[in-house]
């Protein structure tokens, strides 16, 4: 009996490596994101990532978006915020008719900005990249 390994024609050889290799690094990254956010869960990760991509983009999210992306209610969505609405990490703002959120900078305990946490994902990144080119 033969094993499959999830590549057709492959039988587990560098496509496999590959696929293996990117979810691999999108787990930890999705731990960094997590971590640096201080998220509660890994569900809690993907909703902040959503209010962080929407504010950077310009366009933040409200509840009711949100509660869409995610496959949620707003109900849902508003009280998994609520922790971080409460110690600063995510801020709420009225623009016209709604209330969006904000992504707020995490701080250091000295209150300085926290460094710069796309400079770990591009260097996790590229250490793969670096890793899969030499192997």
């Amino acid at each position: 009996m033969t094993q499959d390994n999830g590549s057709a024609g492959d039988a587990g050889g560098a496509t496999g490596y590959r696929t293996r290799r990117l979810l691999e690094t999108y787990y930890d990254l999705t731990l960094q994101i997590g971590e640096r956010l201080d998220a509660r869960d890994i569900s809690d990760v993907l909703l902040l990532v959503l209010i962080a991509i929407a504010d950077l983009r310009g366009a933040p999210m409200d509840a009711e978006l949100l509660a869409e992306k995610l496959g949620s209610s707003r109900s849902t969505i508003e009280r998994r915020l609520k922790p971080y609405l409460d110690d600063g990490r995510v801020l709420k703002e009225r623009r016209g008719k709604s209330v969006v959120y904000l992504v707020s900078p995490p701080a250091c305990a000295n209150g300085e900005t926290a460094t710069d946490m796309s400079v770990d994902m591009v260097k996790a990144v590229m250490a793969m990249v670096y890793d899969i080119a030499n192997d």
